[in-house]
């Protein structure tokens, strides 16, 4: 067996290989063998079938399937043994040499591979990075304790309705005459929608016309509105209606409602019982101590928000200032070749190929400093990655004490998924590479109000 590299570039290479008959014939024969003992023709007992009728009828198969383990064997033989660090795979050559199975005897293979390219990372502590610090000031603990007096307030009952309201009454389809419509469905079987129970939250009036009705209206009163002219929210208005956004444009007609309740919202008070809620009891107990509490829990949010800022300015930098050469061409043949399903056409692979770039790249330089500086991801770490990540799941569904046993439980379907557990080993790997880049860097301290760090990730988000 013959096997020859020719370098094209820094980043390409053909692999060439050359089989004689010696190379496969003895694992032809044994398969043939193999085959001879299992196969039934009729006037044969199984395992004496003439090996020439054998020969015939699967030596064609056998002596393809056989090379192509061979080829597979060889080439990731050659390419351990040589300490070749390649992308992807090896790709057959669109000018290898043509076979013709039934008369070669010699075969010929060529296959293209794609070489990691070297990476050289300059950085030092004169490089600067920059640290943002939010100060946070008496307005933005005003407005946090408004936030949370709100979130915990309460509706009461009241007798005349103001622009803080939620009304509630039954809500009927009226006719161009103002008439209520008596029946759910008339002669010609057209529906008419009746609301029992409505609740309309006056804010959210759109109108300032229909809105005005509503104000200084009591319980018993009747209003009519059109909800297409007082609701241009179309979430709103179909969830007042009870009936699916896709059916909104069938109904352009007034509505009476007949009120029956008004509910004022109230804040709720600064007292002992709103600390509890927010700390848990007796961690803070008096005006001051909230305050200060607020104060520090928004200083340790906006740190967690500026290491995250820090984050991504650092991957930018290396991301900009580190040149990581790839073999665009082949990525994109292997990227072809291999997507699932064959499911991936040219259009979108050129659409998305800028972005796959990128995150290779960062894969290359991320991977380059976890090496260099032997950086592991334990079990035990990886166990606390996913319990992060199961309460975030909860969190999305606005569940923030899930009881323990489920928490679990779903930490132990996330860890059962080997895609999953590596990519949460992916997370903790790339974290402590920014944290030891951290001590790499130098740092530029700058303090800054709340609108220009929004302003400043907002920048990164484009």
């Amino acid at each position: 067996m013959n096997i020859s590299r020719e370098n094209l570039d820094d980043q390409n290479a053909i692999i060439q290989i050359g089989i004689e008959p010696i190379d496969y014939q003895p694992k032809v024969q044994e398969a043939l063998l193999e085959y001879r003992k299992k196969a039934r023709f009729d006037g044969f007992r199984p395992g004496k079938v003439p090996p020439s009728l054998v020969m015939k009828m699967y030596g064609k198969s056998i002596l393809v399937e056989q090379i192509n383990h061979l080829l597979s064997d060889t080439l990731n033989t050659y390419i351990n043994e040589n300490q070749l660090r390649i992308l992807g795979e090896p790709l057959p050559n669109v000018n290898s040499p043509e076979i013709d199975w039934d008369s070669q005897g010699t075969f010929e293979f060529h296959f293209d591979i794609a070489l990691l390219p070297i990476i050289e990372l300059n950085f030092s502590e004169n490089d600067k990075i920059n640290n943002y610090q939010v100060m946070v000031t008496h307005e933005m603990v005003d407005n946090q304790i408004e936030s949370y007096l709100r979130r915990f307030g309460s509706l009461k009952p009241t007798e005349t309705i103001s622009e803080e309201d939620v009304v509630k009454g039954d809500l009927c389809q009226v006719d161009e005459s103002g008439n209520e419509h008596k029946h759910e469905q008339d002669e010609e079987g057209e529906n008419h929608i009746h609301v029992h129970d409505a609740m309309i939250y006056i804010k959210t009036i759109g109108d300032e016309t229909v809105k005005s009705q509503f104000m200084g209206s009591k319980a018993g009163d009747k209003l009519v509105f059109n909800p297409n002219i007082a609701f241009t929210n179309e979430t709103d208005r179909a969830s007042l209606l009870r009936v699916a956004k896709d059916k909104l444009p069938e109904i352009n007609s007034d509505f009476e409602l007949s009120i029956s309740e008004i509910s004022r919202f109230t804040p709720a008070e600064i007292n002992q019982e709103l600390f509890d809620k927010l700390f848990g009891e007796g961690v803070v107990d008096t005006e001051e101590a909230f305050r200060e509490r607020i104060e520090s829990d928004m200083e340790q949010q906006f740190s967690r928000e500026s290491q995250y800022k820090i984050h991504i300015d650092i991957k930018e930098k290396l991301m900009a200032e580190t040149n990581v050469p790839l073999p665009e061409e082949f990525l994109k043949r292997w990227m072809l070749l291999t997507s699932k399903d064959n499911s991936m056409t040219v259009e979108q692979l050129d659409k998305n190929f800028p972005s796959i770039l990128e995150d290779l790249k960062w894969r290359m330089i991320k991977n380059k400093i976890i090496g260099e500086q032997k950086i592991e991801a334990t079990e035990e770490e990886i166990r606390e990655q996913a319990i992060w990540a199961a309460q975030s799941r909860f969190y999305q569904y606005g569940i923030y004490d899930a009881p323990v046993d489920q928490l679990f439980r779903m930490v132990d379907v996330l860890l059962e998924k080997e895609e999953e557990k590596n990519r949460l080993a992916d997370i903790i790997l790339e974290n402590k590479a920014i944290e030891h880049l951290k001590t790499v860097f130098g740092f530029d301290e700058h303090y800054v109000s709340l609108e220009e760090f929004k302003k400043l990730m907002d920048e990164n988000k484009r």
